[in-house]
């Protein structure tokens, strides 16, 4: 049986709330599944994730396949170093996963809020270039 780690889908109508759970990989989405996982809230300011480290290395050791999301969400929480180091025939123990740094998304400014900052920073430099 092929079995995936892949995001299943709960909470209320545009408030989504996912399970990471095991699943055979030919069943729905939210179908039932062998093992929940983890935890991931996209709702808050800075997303809410939760894993249970000792299973999904478990499950992927035993050759569960992540989606391409729940393999980005083992990246940043830093269950898939752990699992590459396990790879590698170096111990883990003892050792926990090391979420990777958070970095703020800067929004991209459109062409007529930096017309306006350009033209904010002329007028604050002409009052101080006819003083001097």
């Amino acid at each position: 049986m092929a079995t995936a780690i892949r995001l299943s889908r709960f909470g209320k109508r545009h408030s989504p709330i996912y399970r990471v759970v095991v699943i055979d990989s030919r069943k729905a989405r939210d179908g039932q599944f062998i093992e929940q996982v983890g935890f991931y809230n996209p709702n808050m300011k800075t997303p809410e994730v939760h894993f249970e480290q000792e299973k999904v290395l478990k499950w992927l050791s035993t050759g569960a396949q992540p989606s391409d999301t729940v393999k980005s969400l083992l990246r940043k929480s830093g269950i898939l170093d752990l699992f590459h180091e396990m790879k590698a025939k170096r111990s883990i123990e003892g050792k926990t996963a090391t979420p990777r740094a958070f970095k703020d998304k800067k929004k991209k400014l459109g062409p007529k809020a930096l017309a306006r900052i350009e033209a904010e920073k002329a007028a604050k430099e002409a009052p101080a270039e006819e003083n001097a």
